[in-house]
């Protein structure tokens, strides 16, 4: 099966051998691409209180987000203690030098039943895109957390040739990797009417079932899940 996968170029580490390993041909095309915040003061104000030691836990959502991260910061204590979304994101911070805890799945149950009475009245940093997520904000301060969000980095339109693939039947599946991704794409319910579209997780099945798209599958939040459930949907 051809695949069009729109996982940023930056983020991207080995997606076609992936998908390839699953029998499909994968297709990187990003439809958004990442850059600096335009206003840095909020990563500012997380970096100083790493550095003042207010801060115990350290969450990073996304691999792109440590590189950004670790791009600004001179110190990070050992003593804090770092909880990595995924395996590549895990890796990125092994790769800074760091230890991690890794969250296999991200959403705002997973972090509350994974931290449970570890967050009550403890400061925990966020080192996320800007993206605002206040599912995950709230879910934190339920536990008792003080949270302290820092943008490292933004989320803008690419340029994509993911309209002409689609227009001209060139894929048969597109993965759609991020709510963001989705918007950015500009594509209808219609333009995607004969492809298996594809979620890579809840949050952005639910991104676009509200913009007119239920997606045929939704993953669980990696590609490897997109990729196995795509050979399943193929059985059907």
């Amino acid at each position: 099966m051809k695949v069009a996968v729109t996982k940023l170029k930056e983020k991207d580490k080995g997606t076609v051998r992936l998908f390839a390993e699953y029998g499909h041909t994968a297709y990187l095309t990003p439809t958004i691409r990442s850059k600096k915040p335009d206003d840095p003061s909020s990563l500012r104000r997380l970096l100083g209180e790493i550095k003042k030691a207010q801060v115990d836990y350290l969450i990073f959502t996304s691999s792109l987000g440590v590189t950004y991260f670790f791009n600004e910061c001179d110190h990070l204590d050992t003593s804090i203690t770092i909880i990595s979304i995924g395996p590549e994101t895990a890796s990125s911070v092994r790769e800074n030098g760091f230890s991690t805890e890794m969250l296999p799945a991200y959403s705002s149950e997973h972090f509350s039943q994974y931290l449970h009475c570890r967050a009550w009245g403890k400061t925990i940093g966020v080192a996320r895109a800007g993206v605002p997520n206040t599912e995950l904000i709230r879910s934190l301060e339920d536990l008792g957390a003080r949270v302290i969000e820092g943008i490292c980095y933004e989320l803008v339109a690419a340029g994509s040739d993911l309209k002409d693939l689609v227009a001209n039947s060139k894929v048969d599946a597109v993965v759609f990797t991020s709510s963001k991704s989705f918007s950015s794409s500009r594509l209808t319910e219609n333009d995607l009417r004969n492809i298996i579209t594809v979620a890579i997780g809840p949050k952005t099945a639910d991104t676009m079932t509200k913009n007119g798209t239920e997606p045929d599958i939704t993953g669980t939040g990696t590609l490897e899940s997109c990729a196995r459930e795509l050979n399943a949907y193929k059985k059907i």
